[in-house]
């Protein structure tokens, strides 16, 4: 007698969409990806048809398939992956401007101890000493 996987709980949904955003966030793909799930959101259950179709096959080399093919039955589904995925981008984000912060309160450190002088400073000092030492020199 055949056996039907049944659909998917709690747990092993939140497994599924933290599996995907980090694998997502490896790759660098994180706003791309919500950008293509944003525009193929409603043909999620046609894709999942087409991947309960071909589980019989594609089930021998991966035992999760039936799981992803479940989970994007539901379009909900769909949107909670695209939510988790913006966190992630927001969180990024987030550590992205504090290392800019980072960098600009170094920089600004840097500069506050460099000595007051430039190199325009130094520059015209030594050419009013020049000037001085000639100056004593041709009153002499």
């Amino acid at each position: 007698m055949l056996k039907f996987p049944e659909p998917i709980d709690e747990k092993r949904r939140e497994e599924i969409i933290e599996a995907i955003a980090k694998r997502v966030q490896q790759f660098g793909m994180v706003v791309p990806a919500i950008f293509f799930l944003e525009m193929n959101k409603p043909l999620s259950y046609i894709g999942a048809q087409a991947m309960h179709f071909f589980a019989p096959i594609v089930g021998v080399f991966f035992n999760t398939f039936e799981d992803y093919a479940y989970f994007f039955d539901n379009r909900e589904n769909v949107e909670l992956l695209i939510q988790r995925l913006e966190a992630i981008a927001q969180e990024e984000e987030e550590q992205r401007r504090k290392e800019k912060e980072r960098k600009k309160q170094a920089r600004q450190a840097k500069q506050a101890r460099a000595p007051e002088s430039t190199i325009l400073d130094e520059a015209m000092k030594m050419d009013q000493a020049m000037k001085d030492r000639n100056s004593k020199n041709s009153g002499v």
